[in-house]
Protein backbone atom coordinates (compact mmCIF):
# COMPACT_ATOMS: atom_id res chain seq x y z
CA UNK A 1 0.00 0.00 0.00
CA UNK A 2 1.49 3.37 -1.24
CA UNK A 3 0.62 6.80 0.52
CA UNK A 4 0.33 9.15 -1.70
CA UNK A 5 -1.42 11.49 1.05
CA UNK A 6 1.71 13.47 2.37
CA UNK A 7 2.23 17.27 2.09
CA UNK A 8 4.99 19.08 0.44
CA UNK A 9 5.34 22.43 2.09
CA UNK A 10 2.79 24.07 4.57
CA UNK A 11 -0.76 23.36 4.05
CA UNK A 12 -3.73 25.07 4.41
CA UNK A 13 -5.49 24.25 7.63
CA UNK A 14 -8.45 22.96 5.94
CA UNK A 15 -6.21 20.73 3.78
CA UNK A 16 -4.38 19.64 6.69
CA UNK A 17 -7.80 18.34 8.53
CA UNK A 18 -8.77 16.52 5.48
CA UNK A 19 -5.37 14.75 5.08
CA UNK A 20 -5.10 14.05 8.80
CA UNK A 21 -8.72 12.68 8.67
CA UNK A 22 -8.11 10.42 6.19
CA UNK A 23 -5.39 8.87 7.85
CA UNK A 24 -6.55 8.42 10.79
CA UNK A 25 -9.94 6.18 9.02
CA UNK A 26 -7.07 4.22 7.33
CA UNK A 27 -5.69 3.91 10.56
CA UNK A 28 -8.66 2.64 12.02
CA UNK A 29 -9.29 -0.02 8.80
CA UNK A 30 -6.23 -1.60 8.12
CA UNK A 31 -6.75 -4.52 7.89
CA UNK A 32 -6.34 -7.73 10.17
CA UNK A 33 -6.04 -11.12 10.26
CA UNK A 34 -8.02 -11.82 13.19
CA UNK A 35 -7.26 -14.62 15.15
CA UNK A 36 -8.48 -16.96 18.31
CA UNK A 37 -10.28 -14.13 20.23
CA UNK A 38 -10.13 -15.99 23.07
CA UNK A 39 -5.93 -16.60 23.64
CA UNK A 40 -5.69 -12.59 22.60
CA UNK A 41 -8.36 -11.72 25.42
CA UNK A 42 -5.92 -13.87 27.81
CA UNK A 43 -2.49 -12.54 26.99
CA UNK A 44 -3.98 -9.38 27.40
CA UNK A 45 -5.30 -10.46 31.02
CA UNK A 46 -1.61 -11.26 31.37
CA UNK A 47 -0.14 -8.56 30.56
CA UNK A 48 -2.37 -6.34 32.49
CA UNK A 49 -1.78 -8.87 35.47
CA UNK A 50 1.97 -8.35 34.84
CA UNK A 51 1.57 -4.56 34.83
CA UNK A 52 -0.05 -4.47 38.29
CA UNK A 53 3.20 -7.18 39.25
CA UNK A 54 5.22 -4.28 38.26
CA UNK A 55 4.25 -1.66 39.92
CA UNK A 56 3.74 -3.18 43.44
CA UNK A 57 7.79 -4.02 42.97
CA UNK A 58 8.55 -0.45 42.04
CA UNK A 59 6.68 0.60 45.08
CA UNK A 60 8.56 -1.92 47.46
CA UNK A 61 11.45 -0.18 45.79
CA UNK A 62 10.63 3.15 46.80
CA UNK A 63 9.43 1.86 50.63
CA UNK A 64 12.83 -0.11 51.25
CA UNK A 65 14.62 3.52 49.88
CA UNK A 66 15.96 1.76 47.77
CA UNK A 67 16.41 4.41 44.72
CA UNK A 68 15.06 3.58 41.32
CA UNK A 69 15.20 -0.30 39.50
CA UNK A 70 17.94 0.92 37.19
CA UNK A 71 19.77 2.78 39.80
CA UNK A 72 20.52 0.92 43.35
CA UNK A 73 21.94 2.41 46.30
CA UNK A 74 24.97 0.06 47.69
CA UNK A 75 25.19 1.81 51.08
CA UNK A 76 21.17 1.24 51.44
CA UNK A 77 20.81 -0.91 55.02
CA UNK A 78 18.51 -3.07 52.45
CA UNK A 79 20.79 -3.75 49.86
CA UNK A 80 20.37 -7.36 49.51
CA UNK A 81 16.52 -7.09 49.18
CA UNK A 82 17.24 -4.29 47.17
CA UNK A 83 19.24 -6.49 44.54
CA UNK A 84 16.46 -9.39 44.60
CA UNK A 85 13.61 -6.70 43.81
CA UNK A 86 15.42 -5.66 40.75
CA UNK A 87 16.67 -9.23 39.32
CA UNK A 88 12.65 -9.68 39.61
CA UNK A 89 11.99 -7.20 37.78
CA UNK A 90 13.71 -7.32 34.92
CA UNK A 91 12.28 -10.71 34.69
CA UNK A 92 8.66 -9.71 34.95
CA UNK A 93 9.79 -6.76 32.09
CA UNK A 94 11.26 -9.56 29.89
CA UNK A 95 8.05 -11.77 30.57
CA UNK A 96 5.98 -9.00 29.67
CA UNK A 97 7.61 -8.03 26.40
CA UNK A 98 7.30 -11.91 25.78
CA UNK A 99 3.46 -11.85 26.35
CA UNK A 100 3.01 -8.95 24.33
CA UNK A 101 4.84 -10.11 20.94
CA UNK A 102 2.79 -13.25 21.44
CA UNK A 103 -0.66 -11.30 21.73
CA UNK A 104 0.45 -8.89 18.48
CA UNK A 105 1.09 -12.09 16.45
CA UNK A 106 -1.92 -13.62 17.15
CA UNK A 107 -3.77 -10.17 16.55
CA UNK A 108 -1.75 -9.41 13.22
CA UNK A 109 -0.84 -12.18 12.03
CA UNK A 110 2.63 -11.05 11.25
CA UNK A 111 5.66 -8.89 10.60
CA UNK A 112 3.59 -7.27 7.30
CA UNK A 113 0.61 -6.14 8.27
CA UNK A 114 2.43 -4.38 11.47
CA UNK A 115 4.55 -2.55 8.49
CA UNK A 116 1.55 -1.33 7.18
CA UNK A 117 0.16 0.50 10.38
CA UNK A 118 3.74 1.63 11.03
CA UNK A 119 3.52 3.36 7.84
CA UNK A 120 0.34 4.65 8.42
CA UNK A 121 1.63 6.44 12.06
CA UNK A 122 4.73 7.72 10.26
CA UNK A 123 2.45 9.54 7.53
CA UNK A 124 0.20 11.03 11.00
CA UNK A 125 3.76 12.12 12.40
CA UNK A 126 4.94 13.68 9.37
CA UNK A 127 2.08 15.75 8.70
CA UNK A 128 1.61 16.85 12.06
CA UNK A 129 -1.94 15.78 12.61
CA UNK A 130 -1.32 15.55 16.39
CA UNK A 131 -0.22 18.94 16.74
CA UNK A 132 -3.74 20.35 14.44
CA UNK A 133 -6.37 22.18 17.02
CA UNK A 134 -9.42 20.40 17.62
CA UNK A 135 -12.50 22.21 15.18
CA UNK A 136 -15.68 22.34 17.06
CA UNK A 137 -18.25 20.19 15.85
CA UNK A 138 -21.24 22.18 15.56
CA UNK A 139 -19.05 24.90 13.24
CA UNK A 140 -21.41 25.99 10.25
CA UNK A 141 -24.67 24.22 11.60
CA UNK A 142 -27.12 26.99 11.87
CA UNK A 143 -30.39 25.13 10.81
CA UNK A 144 -30.37 23.52 14.27
CA UNK A 145 -31.75 25.51 17.70
CA UNK A 146 -28.73 26.72 19.64
CA UNK A 147 -27.95 26.36 23.37
CA UNK A 148 -24.98 28.17 24.49
CA UNK A 149 -21.99 26.69 26.69
CA UNK A 150 -23.66 23.06 26.34
CA UNK A 151 -23.54 22.93 22.31
CA UNK A 152 -21.36 20.46 22.83
CA UNK A 153 -23.21 18.18 24.97
CA UNK A 154 -24.61 14.95 23.66
CA UNK A 155 -24.56 16.22 19.86
CA UNK A 156 -25.20 13.32 17.57
CA UNK A 157 -22.32 13.31 14.71
CA UNK A 158 -22.64 14.59 11.37
CA UNK A 159 -21.67 13.67 7.60
CA UNK A 160 -18.47 15.64 7.33
CA UNK A 161 -16.49 14.48 4.45
CA UNK A 162 -17.05 11.54 1.79
CA UNK A 163 -14.04 9.10 2.03
CA UNK A 164 -13.54 6.86 -0.90
CA UNK A 165 -11.72 4.42 1.31
CA UNK A 166 -15.13 3.37 3.12
CA UNK A 167 -15.71 1.39 0.28
CA UNK A 168 -12.05 -0.99 1.15
CA UNK A 169 -12.10 -3.97 2.70
CA UNK A 170 -11.84 -3.73 6.67
CA UNK A 171 -14.03 -0.54 6.61
CA UNK A 172 -14.87 0.62 10.15
CA UNK A 173 -18.51 0.37 9.31
CA UNK A 174 -21.45 -1.47 9.05
CA UNK A 175 -24.02 -2.36 6.48
CA UNK A 176 -26.69 -0.42 8.56
CA UNK A 177 -24.21 2.90 8.67
CA UNK A 178 -22.65 2.00 12.01
CA UNK A 179 -19.13 1.85 13.27
CA UNK A 180 -17.25 -1.03 14.23
CA UNK A 181 -15.34 1.03 17.22
CA UNK A 182 -15.93 1.70 20.70
CA UNK A 183 -14.21 5.12 22.34
CA UNK A 184 -12.87 5.31 25.93
CA UNK A 185 -11.76 8.37 27.74
CA UNK A 186 -9.10 7.76 29.55
CA UNK A 187 -7.34 9.81 32.40
CA UNK A 188 -3.54 9.75 32.01
CA UNK A 189 -3.15 10.56 35.47
CA UNK A 190 -3.93 7.61 36.65
CA UNK A 191 -4.78 5.81 33.56
CA UNK A 192 -8.84 5.03 34.39
CA UNK A 193 -10.57 4.41 31.56
CA UNK A 194 -14.62 5.05 30.98
CA UNK A 195 -17.10 4.36 27.74
CA UNK A 196 -17.92 7.12 25.64
CA UNK A 197 -19.67 6.00 22.57
CA UNK A 198 -20.03 2.68 20.49
CA UNK A 199 -20.44 1.75 17.05
CA UNK A 200 -18.30 4.95 16.65
CA UNK A 201 -16.64 5.60 13.35
CA UNK A 202 -12.92 7.73 12.94
CA UNK A 203 -15.15 10.55 12.06
CA UNK A 204 -16.37 10.42 15.47
CA UNK A 205 -13.03 10.93 17.66
CA UNK A 206 -13.51 14.73 17.72
CA UNK A 207 -16.57 14.76 18.85
CA UNK A 208 -15.80 12.46 21.57
CA UNK A 209 -12.35 13.96 22.81
CA UNK A 210 -14.23 16.83 23.40
CA UNK A 211 -17.19 14.73 25.17
CA UNK A 212 -14.21 12.78 27.14
CA UNK A 213 -12.67 16.44 28.61
CA UNK A 214 -16.32 18.25 29.15
CA UNK A 215 -16.80 15.18 31.68
CA UNK A 216 -13.43 15.70 33.06
CA UNK A 217 -12.89 19.12 33.48
CA UNK A 218 -9.63 20.71 34.46
CA UNK A 219 -7.97 17.08 34.39
CA UNK A 220 -5.82 15.43 31.25
CA UNK A 221 -7.57 13.28 29.58
CA UNK A 222 -7.09 11.06 26.14
CA UNK A 223 -9.34 9.65 23.79
CA UNK A 224 -8.59 5.65 23.16
CA UNK A 225 -10.78 3.29 20.80
CA UNK A 226 -10.33 -0.24 19.70
CA UNK A 227 -12.48 -2.49 17.75
CA UNK A 228 -15.90 -4.29 19.00
CA UNK A 229 -15.50 -7.08 16.65
CA UNK A 230 -11.83 -9.14 18.11
CA UNK A 231 -10.43 -6.80 20.79
CA UNK A 232 -10.92 -5.57 24.58
CA UNK A 233 -10.46 -2.55 26.02
CA UNK A 234 -7.06 -3.19 27.37
CA UNK A 235 -6.07 -3.21 23.57
CA UNK A 236 -7.09 0.09 22.91
CA UNK A 237 -5.24 2.59 20.97
CA UNK A 238 -4.51 6.48 21.30
CA UNK A 239 -7.08 7.85 18.78
CA UNK A 240 -4.12 11.13 18.44
CA UNK A 241 -1.13 9.54 18.17
CA UNK A 242 -1.75 5.08 17.56
CA UNK A 243 0.21 4.26 20.36
CA UNK A 244 -1.80 1.66 22.29
CA UNK A 245 -2.97 2.00 26.04
CA UNK A 246 -0.16 -0.27 28.05
CA UNK A 247 2.32 2.02 26.52
CA UNK A 248 1.03 5.00 28.61
CA UNK A 249 3.53 5.39 31.68
CA UNK A 250 0.13 5.36 33.89
CA UNK A 251 -1.68 2.69 32.26
CA UNK A 252 -3.49 0.78 34.91
CA UNK A 253 -2.29 2.80 37.83
CA UNK A 254 -5.60 3.27 39.21
CA UNK A 255 -5.32 -1.10 40.00
CA UNK A 256 -2.47 -0.08 42.41
CA UNK A 257 -5.39 2.05 44.39
CA UNK A 258 -6.41 0.72 47.86
CA UNK A 259 -9.84 -0.02 48.83
CA UNK A 260 -11.22 2.97 49.50
CA UNK A 261 -8.98 5.34 48.81
CA UNK A 262 -10.31 8.42 47.06
CA UNK A 263 -7.53 8.86 43.48
CA UNK A 264 -5.39 11.85 43.09
CA UNK A 265 -7.47 13.16 40.09
CA UNK A 266 -11.30 12.22 39.08
CA UNK A 267 -13.94 13.04 36.92
CA UNK A 268 -17.32 15.12 37.52
CA UNK A 269 -19.46 12.82 35.53
CA UNK A 270 -22.61 13.50 37.94
CA UNK A 271 -22.48 17.13 37.16
CA UNK A 272 -21.84 16.35 33.57
CA UNK A 273 -24.75 14.86 33.11
CA UNK A 274 -26.88 16.97 35.54
CA UNK A 275 -26.52 19.40 32.89
CA UNK A 276 -27.66 16.78 30.24
CA UNK A 277 -30.61 16.75 32.37
CA UNK A 278 -31.69 19.80 32.88
CA UNK A 279 -31.18 20.83 29.16
CA UNK A 280 -33.42 17.74 27.88
CA UNK A 281 -36.41 18.78 30.61
CA UNK A 282 -36.18 22.75 29.67
CA UNK A 283 -35.14 23.77 33.00
CA UNK A 284 -31.73 25.59 32.06
CA UNK A 285 -32.53 28.38 30.39
CA UNK A 286 -29.02 30.28 28.48
CA UNK A 287 -29.80 33.28 26.97
CA UNK A 288 -29.10 33.17 22.98
CA UNK A 289 -26.48 35.65 22.33
CA UNK A 290 -27.16 35.49 18.62
CA UNK A 291 -30.70 36.97 18.87
CA UNK A 292 -31.11 40.70 18.28
CA UNK A 293 -34.03 40.09 20.11
CA UNK A 294 -34.05 41.98 23.38
CA UNK A 295 -36.33 42.17 26.38
CA UNK A 296 -36.72 45.04 28.00
CA UNK A 297 -39.16 45.37 31.33
CA UNK A 298 -40.83 48.33 32.47
CA UNK A 299 -41.40 49.92 35.43
CA UNK A 300 -44.80 48.28 38.04
CA UNK A 301 -47.64 50.29 37.04
CA UNK A 302 -48.49 52.63 39.91
CA UNK A 303 -51.86 50.83 40.45
CA UNK A 304 -50.76 48.07 42.42
CA UNK A 305 -53.05 45.35 43.37
CA UNK A 306 -54.02 45.56 46.43
CA UNK A 307 -55.48 43.17 48.85
CA UNK A 308 -57.31 45.65 50.50
CA UNK A 309 -61.44 46.37 49.67
CA UNK A 310 -61.91 49.98 48.16
CA UNK A 311 -62.92 52.84 50.60
CA UNK A 312 -66.60 53.37 50.47
CA UNK A 313 -68.08 57.02 49.11
CA UNK A 314 -68.23 59.89 51.90
CA UNK A 315 -71.96 60.97 52.00
CA UNK A 316 -72.95 64.45 52.43
CA UNK A 317 -75.52 65.58 55.09
CA UNK A 318 -79.08 66.27 53.27
CA UNK A 319 -79.72 69.87 53.47
CA UNK A 320 -83.63 71.09 52.22
CA UNK A 321 -82.31 74.93 52.11
CA UNK A 322 -79.05 73.88 49.92
CA UNK A 323 -80.90 72.50 47.10
CA UNK A 324 -80.86 74.22 43.73
CA UNK A 325 -83.79 72.39 41.78
CA UNK A 326 -85.62 73.94 38.94
CA UNK A 327 -89.02 73.14 40.19
CA UNK A 328 -91.10 72.00 36.53
CA UNK A 329 -94.98 71.78 36.83
CA UNK A 330 -98.13 72.78 39.27
CA UNK A 331 -98.41 72.57 42.93
CA UNK A 332 -100.90 70.12 43.74
CA UNK A 333 -101.69 71.14 47.29
CA UNK A 334 -103.84 73.82 47.92
CA UNK A 335 -102.71 77.37 49.37
CA UNK A 336 -103.30 78.22 53.03
CA UNK A 337 -106.73 79.97 52.45
CA UNK A 338 -108.62 76.54 51.58
CA UNK A 339 -105.86 74.13 53.80
CA UNK A 340 -107.55 70.82 55.12
CA UNK A 341 -107.00 69.65 58.24
CA UNK A 342 -107.07 66.21 58.62
CA UNK A 343 -106.57 65.60 62.45
CA UNK A 344 -109.57 68.16 63.37
CA UNK A 345 -112.37 68.12 60.70
CA UNK A 346 -114.84 70.94 60.60
CA UNK A 347 -117.92 69.61 61.18
CA UNK A 348 -118.46 65.45 62.44
CA UNK A 349 -119.20 62.85 60.03
CA UNK A 350 -118.69 62.37 56.69
CA UNK A 351 -116.63 65.76 55.67
CA UNK A 352 -117.79 67.74 52.14
CA UNK A 353 -115.94 67.82 48.95
CA UNK A 354 -113.46 70.40 49.23
CA UNK A 355 -112.39 72.39 46.60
Amino acid sequence: MSFTVLLVGQPVASEASEVCDELRVRLASAPQLIGNTAEIRRYSSAIARQNFEIRKTRQDFQRLGCGSPSVIEYGSESRKDCTELSAALSSMEENKRNLAEKRDALRYGGTEQNAVRGQILAAIDANDCNDLPVEDVNAGETDRPRTPYLDTIDTPPGTVRDFSIYGQAGRPFNSDGLGNLRTLCVRTCDGAFFPISSNATPLSFRRDAQLCQQMCPGIETELYYHSILNEESADMVSAATGKPYRLLPTAFAYLNRRSGEKPSCGCDLAEYYSKMRDQANGSTRVPDYDSSVVEIKGPQSGRAADNDPPAPPVERPYEPSDRNLRQVGPVFLPSETSSIDLRHPATPGPQPLQQ
